[in-house]
């Protein structure tokens, strides 16, 4: 554990003076700055395999394809031929339509090595919101493992999670808001949060990459005795400051409710492989609701 910051050490200085009544105005170039002044440290688990990644690589290395009960799912586009504007005009209502979209990540073909993700390649992806005056970070990972000891069920392809700091008038933080799974966010005020360098620290969940302020294990939506999150430190430490800051609600697929993962064959039921969640759009924006809950140990 690392030892608490009061706070960062001054504002991002404005380039010009920024409103302070909501929803608050900055500039995009104030924007970024803001994100790269508080680019969360990530503390990866000793044994995690799958890492951040470039959302547009993952584009790349698959196929956008339709999900058919009985005659097989349909190829709208192959192999490096999706066209990441198209998937940005996909509606909400693909959440929980009869044929889904949705875009298979080509391991078989491309071989498995590319589920291990490449945080050389990955971005900074940020997003700042003037209604709520936040900076949220949108973590991006070609494959999802779920929590230990649950075999295959929640794996799935393309896994999104994030890190959302609240700001106040002066544009200084003051609550970390950490994304886990089924309503259970987790949240510390600025001061209680962990940091290095001024920006906050979040332990990675392994194989599932929900984000945690503390090491342990934590709950899940599953029975305690038969799995937890587990965080811990002694694995990659990966700094989101050291990569490319990108709005990724400038991004041409931003928006879109696209599938990013195969449809898992046993999702319905509940059981088995899972099916790949959808991406930021305005429904999923910043974290908002967030509790101060505790590792279990």
């Amino acid at each position: 554990m690392y030892p608490v910051e009061a706070r960062a050490s001054a504002p991002v200085p404005p380039t010009s003076e920024p409103s302070t009544a909501a929803p608050y105005c900055l500039t995009p170039v104030q924007q970024q700055a803001l994100a790269e002044r508080y680019a969360p440290i990530l503390y990866f688990h000793p044994d995690e395999q799958n890492f951040l990644q470039d959302p547009n690589t993952y584009i790349q290395q698959s196929t956008l394809r339709q999900e058919r009960d009985f005659w097989g799912d349909k190829e709208v586009h192959g192999l490096g031929e999706v066209p990441p504007e198209e998937l940005a005009t996909i509606g909400k209502g693909n959440e929980t339509a009869d044929g889904q979209l949705f875009l298979d990540h080509q391991n078989e073909q491309l071989g498995d090595g590319i589920r291990a993700g490449d945080l050389g390649n990955s971005k900074n992806l940020y997003q700042y919101d003037s209604a709520t005056n936040t900076i949220t970070y949108h973590l991006f990972y070609s494959y999802n493992d779920g929590p230990p000891g649950l075999g295959d069920a929640q794996n799935h392809e393309g896994d999104w999670e994030k890190i959302t700091v609240q700001l106040d008038s002066d544009f200084q933080p003051v609550e970390v808001r950490y994304s886990a799974h089924s309503g259970l966010d987790i949240s510390r005020s600025w001061a209680d949060a962990p940091k290095e360098n001024g920006r906050p620290v979040s332990y990675v969940g392994q194989g599932s990459h929900a984000n945690f302020p503390e090491t342990g294990h934590w709950e899940t939506q599953a029975p305690t005795w038969v799995t937890t999150d587990v965080a811990a430190s002694g694995g990659i430490r990966f700094d989101l400051a050291d990569r490319p800051a990108v709005d990724v609600t400038a991004q041409a697929w931003y928006g879109g409710h696209v599938l990013w993962g195969e449809r898992g064959s046993a999702s319905e039921a509940g059981v088995g492989d899972t099916t790949g969640p959808t991406g930021p759009s305005s429904d999923k924006g910043p974290i908002t609701d967030a509790t101060p809950r505790e590792p279990l140990s």
